[in-house]
């Protein structure tokens, strides 16, 4: 048994859904899984095999590194800075020492994988929070809604980074389609089939974080102006969501345009992106934007023959691939 959680591609509304605009998000077709075993010996077994990663830790090593996290976040979270790129396993820490809290300690082995490309724009940590979030769900009876295993999967995306919206989880947990905003949630976006489109690699590694921090200076310094672009990410993702529900995807694709230039305007475009998107462009898509944070990452293409255009793509230099958006959320089943 274990628990698989889809990839998230945001279609409209990065960054603005931090300052509580609305979003649209989509779960697509690459997944990471979780298995927990029970542990032999009294401790927390992590492997992360793609990642050649492995970790183990008793319940007192734990527990303690989990109130050293807690107490970090509600005194000052950049403390957490310097430690959080030493160690690779402190997101992890944090969602067992929460999950604990609720059920008591018990000894477990874990294995993660994942085929979501990772420092892409693609949602790859949340998808993994996800399918452990919900793993330990089952394995401890913790009895969560698929809300509260979005919230634990949460506390590992707030310790990668820094303060993010909640709209990856909730993709990822909840799959299909999605409106969120932060103070209303997340609330299911009514698509009948998922739809195809193309994710287009830049190869640029981004680091999500970083690109938070620069948005929120810019907000910081010109409120007024970064409010703006805001807003008009926010009537991108309005007219989007129309398009989506009437299936117009000429429609879509002006609105992907949009938001693209709001990207621009905010200063999280790079040479990459702008070349793929001129060549997509060129090749009759009906749009393309940046997807995620910015800064490199991926671009997200509606095209009339995505099958076509994406080993154009590939012979330009940017690994791309086909993907169904609006799979099934988290789950936790029999598979190989």
């Amino acid at each position: 048994m274990a628990s698989i959680a889809p990839g998230s591609v945001k279609l409209f509304g990065e960054h603005a859904v931090i300052y509580d605009r609305v979003g649209i998000s989509a779960s697509f077709d690459r997944h990471a899984k979780a298995r927990i075993m029970p542990g032999e010996l009294k401790s927390v077994e992590l492997s992360l095999p793609d990642l050649e990663f492995s970790r183990s830790m008793t319940e007192q090593e734990l527990m303690a590194e989990h109130r050293d996290i807690t107490l970090a976040l509600s005194k000052n979270p950049k403390l957490l800075d310097g430690k959080r790129k030493a160690d690779f396993a402190l997101p992890f820490t944090y969602m067992l020492g929460n999950a604990f809290l609720r059920s008591g300690f018990r000894p477990m082995k874990i294995e993660i994988t994942s085929d979501v490309p990772k420092h892409s724009g693609l949602g790859s940590s949340s998808s993994i929070f996800t399918a452990l979030a919900n793993e330990l769900n089952e394995f401890l009876k913790l009895k969560l809604s698929i809300g509260g295993v979005a919230d634990l999967a949460n506390a590992g995306d707030t310790i990668v980074h820094g303060k993010p919206s909640g709209i990856d989880v909730n993709t990822c947990a909840h799959g299909g389609f999605l409106r969120f905003r932060r103070s209303e949630g997340a609330q299911h976006i009514r698509i009948p089939n998922p739809i195809s489109a193309v994710v287009s690699n830049t190869l640029v590694k981004k680091d999500t974080g970083e690109m938070i921090a620069r948005v929120a200076k810019a907000y910081a310094s010109d409120r007024s102006g970064v409010d703006e672009v805001f807003d008009d990410m926010q009537e991108a993702a309005f007219a989007g969501m129309d398009a989506l529900q009437s299936g117009d995807f000429v429609k879509l694709g002006a609105e992907f345009d949009r938001a693209q230039g709001c990207f621009k305007r905010l200063g999280l475009a790079t040479k990459e992106t702008d070349e793929i998107i001129a060549f997509a462009k060129k090749s009759k898509a009906y749009g393309a934007k940046i997807t995620g944070a910015g800064g490199g990452g991926c671009v997200l293409i509606m095209a009339p023959s995505p099958s076509k255009l994406v080993p154009l793509l590939n012979k330009l230099g940017y690994p791309s691939f086909e993907t169904r958006l609006g799979v099934e959320g988290v789950r936790h089943n029999q598979i190989g």
